[in-house]
């Protein structure tokens, strides 16, 4: 995607959409490691889930440990993460509304559904990149979104129409994307000098308790005070999704959504939907037939056209 005046107004050291694909490989191979964690997160949420019986609380502490973990280094960074103000406190709300959004429908919803409404993201992204960084939609970009959301189609079932929300879940995993695609271009046009730390420490600071609100919207499961005995069983789940799973997937999310342009990001993300897909079938009852596989080839294809399009 080439750049205009208004994405090279923004003041960032770092290469964005319009560098040399040598300075957009990297990240982008970052972004497609972390699709695999993404697209499985939906198993240590339900084993929080089930460990704590129910109640949020199990799945809270899971964002909330990392917060503590970090703190010691926040410290030491308290003036870098000062310096980045409001800018860097609204970006990582959005990013806390839109994963306790998206943890939450995961929980409510099936993991495909979810998932894939998630996903039609690419069209915010290449939207809010347009009107607010100032890109150009090019052909190539159209062509990859296209492809994209055939994909979707597909596996929705192409004759009924678009896929509509149609429960809590769905209209989560919707709002998720939006606010997926508005973080995005938020660390790159409010805090394009954040390091990853800084994106991923704010983020938690508000995580634990997001996560705990959207619970309160109806239809989501009973509070259930943990005791000791589920403390313990949960120990294992919480301590790997809360001191590797989280922190691991939101670096190699920061590293490349803040090197490459939204819509990019987003795109090559897309690559979660089959893995998330695939697992879900594989370790739950939910359905991966012939639909689902044409679907997802029709994905893949859209994340190898951003490569290809993309200068």
């Amino acid at each position: 995607m080439e750049r205009n005046e208004g994405r090279s107004a923004v003041a960032s050291p770092l290469p964005l959409a319009g560098g040399t694909q040598a300075d957009t490989l990297i990240p982008s191979l970052a972004i497609l490691v972390s699709t695999v964690f993404w697209g499985t997160l939906w198993l240590p949420l339900r084993q929080l889930d089930a460990a704590g019986v129910g109640g949020p609380w199990a799945t809270a502490a899971g964002f909330t440990l990392p917060l503590v973990a970090f703190l010691p280094f926040a410290v030491k960074r308290r003036r870098l993460l000062i310096a980045g103000g409001w800018p860097l406190l609204r970006a990582g709300f959005l990013m806390a509304m839109c994963l306790a959004l998206y943890s939450e429908a995961l929980l409510r919803g099936y993991v495909a559904r979810v998932v894939l409404l998630f996903y039609l993201t690419p069209v915010w992204s290449t939207l809010l990149a347009r009107f607010v960084l100032g890109d150009r939609i090019t052909y190539g970009r159209i062509v990859t979104i296209a492809l994209g959301l055939f994909g979707m189609f597909v596996v929705f079932g192409i004759g009924n129409g678009v896929p509509i929300p149609c429960t809590v879940a769905d209209w989560m995993g919707l709002l998720s994307g939006f606010l997926w695609a508005a973080s995005m271009v938020a660390i790159q046009r409010l805090a394009p000098n954040a390091s990853e730390f800084d994106k991923i420490f704010v983020l938690f600071l508000f995580a634990g308790s997001v996560f705990v609100l959207v619970t309160l919207v109806p239809g989501g499961r009973p509070w259930v005070f943990p005791t000791a005995e589920i403390i313990t069983r949960s120990a294992a789940w919480l301590l790997l999704f809360s001191l590797v799973w989280m922190p691991v997937v939101l670096w190699l999310t920061m590293f490349g959504g803040s090197r490459l342009d939204p819509g990019r990001v987003a795109m090559l993300l897309m690559l979660e939907v089959v893995i998330a897909m695939a697992s879900a079938a594989a370790l739950t009852n939910e359905p991966f037939g012939v639909r689902e596989l044409v679907g997802a080839i029709f994905i893949i294809a859209a994340c190898g056209s951003e490569f290809l399009t993309s200068s």
